[in-house]
């Protein structure tokens, strides 16, 4: 994937390098809660799905410009979750960020910047985003990324169900944002 930059994030592919910062962010209480993956209890957990997102090379690593260390991460997710538009012009935007760096616009900032990622250069034609129906932080994220709720469904990660829901974002409406200066 391309590198993007943003004022205060690079974002890029993952490294081997990374599996310290990754960890340190993946293993803290009150992440997991919010991902649906379950903590990270060792480095072993980290360097499996860390490998995982090096050989699949659909999620970026977050790396803060003024500390050059990883602290979330963003991904491209292939999925089908509306037939009026082609499987393979419709993406989902899933993003963590270390507890550490909340609350400073930091994943608005990245969600931004992969929105016009994925229209401007990958040609998707509907962006996908969800958030646990409790996680009110990613609803806010998405909001204000210019997401418009869609609906309310289910999440299923390591055999838990969780209520959630999910925003859509098509071309048109990128379009119409960009042009009122808000994207």
């Amino acid at each position: 994937m391309k590198t993007l930059e943003t004022e205060r994030l690079i974002m890029r592919n993952w490294k081997e390098s990374d599996i310290f910062d990754f960890y340190e962010y993946a293993s803290v209480e009150g992440i997991s809660e919010m991902t649906g993956w379950p903590h990270h209890e060792n480095i072993e957990v980290t360097e499996t799905i860390l490998k995982g997102f090096i050989d699949n090379d659909i999620e970026y690593a977050l790396v803060l410009k003024e500390e050059n260390k990883v602290i979330g991460s963003l991904g491209f997710h292939k999925r089908t979750a509306d037939s009026n538009y082609r499987a393979d012009k419709q993406r989902e935007i899933g993003y963590v960020l270390s507890k550490a760096y909340w609350g400073r616009g930091l994943m608005t900032e990245a969600v931004r910047e992969a929105i016009k990622y994925a229209f401007d250069e990958i040609k998707v034609d509907v962006l996908w985003c969800g958030h646990k129906s409790f996680n009110h932080q990613s609803k806010r994220v998405i909001e204000k990324s210019g997401f418009r709720y869609y609906c309310e469904g289910t999440y299923e990660s390591f055999d838990k169900t969780y209520e959630a829901k999910k925003y859509i974002l098509t071309k048109d409406e990128y379009q119409v944002l960009l042009e009122k200066g808000r994207a």
